[in-house]
């Protein structure tokens, strides 16, 4: 059989699945965009993790100060009986003290410290209205992420990794869940919907358990970390990085603000 016929008659069960689904094969679109890279290298290979004694905590609110930044609003062309006539997407969203949530705070030079199961056990991503839900995924690395279809229409999960393997299937709407491979790198990664092109979300992938998504009004918290000084990088989509060199002395609560 020759290459052509192989390749052809090779796609036939991938488009059938897709017809039975109810859905077509999504449309190609470009990738998602990478997120600005960390500024600083991840924490050094082989943390280890394990009790820490009279650790102390990092707390501090992520601000806001520019100018309005108005939503973008989407309109829907495909699956209106779900997503709606309209998305309203909002990329710096902030709370009325200007308190900015969805930013990644983390510390990036730890050798040691609490476990990194500490960062929990299930993580999951949802697909709920034609959004990814959160926005923001904190997974350590050595889990896997569960990626829900709360729809019950055909999406597409296209992540863009620089070290992690990619990940690129479709989810039809039969389909409530399915999950990533183990991450094995620390880093940022773009999840897309080439279904929805309005769709994106960032996993970040952490190799150690200090970092946290600023909650609704901003503040964040890291607790147990062993006294020392460390590099605390606040991470956004849309503003950019900041870092600070912050010294937590044992039980004791050392406050670092930051604002874009």
């Amino acid at each position: 059989m020759n290459r052509s016929l192989f390749l052809s008659l090779a796609a036939l069960p991938v488009l059938a699945v897709l017809a039975a689904c109810g859905g077509a094969a999504p449309e190609p679109t470009a990738a998602p965009t990478q997120p600005a890279a960390a500024t600083l290298p991840p924490a050094p290979e082989g943390y280890q993790g394990g009790a820490v004694t009279d650790g102390g905590t990092i707390t501090g609110t992520v601000s806001y100060a520019g100018p309005a930044v108005e939503p973008e609003v989407v309109t829907v062309d495909k699956d209106n009986e779900v997503c709606g006539d309209t998305i309203e997407l909002m990329p710096v969203q902030t709370d009325s003290a200007g308190g900015l949530t969805n930013a990644v705070v983390r510390i990036t030079d730890i050798s040691s410290g609490k476990p990194l199961d500490e960062l929990g056990s299930d993580f999951v991503l949802d697909q709920r209205g034609c959004v990814y839900s959160p926005s923001v995924v904190i997974v350590p690395v050595g889990s896997a992420l569960t990626i829900l279809n709360s729809d019950g229409i055909l999406h597409n999960v296209h992540t863009t990794p620089f070290d992690n393997p990619p990940l690129n299937v479709a989810q039809p709407g039969t389909q409530a869940e399915i999950a990533s491979d183990e991450f094995t790198f620390a880093e940022f990664i773009p999840v897309g919907c080439d279904v929805h092109r309005w769709m994106h979300a960032t996993i970040v992938a952490a190799d150690n358990p200090y970092a946290v998504v600023t909650g609704a009004d901003g503040s964040f918290t890291l607790t147990d970390v062993p006294a020392g000084t460390y590099r605390i990088e606040i991470w956004h989509l849309e503003l950019g990085t900041q870092t600070f060199d912050v010294t937590v002395e044992a039980g004791g609560t050392t406050t670092q603000d930051a604002e874009f």
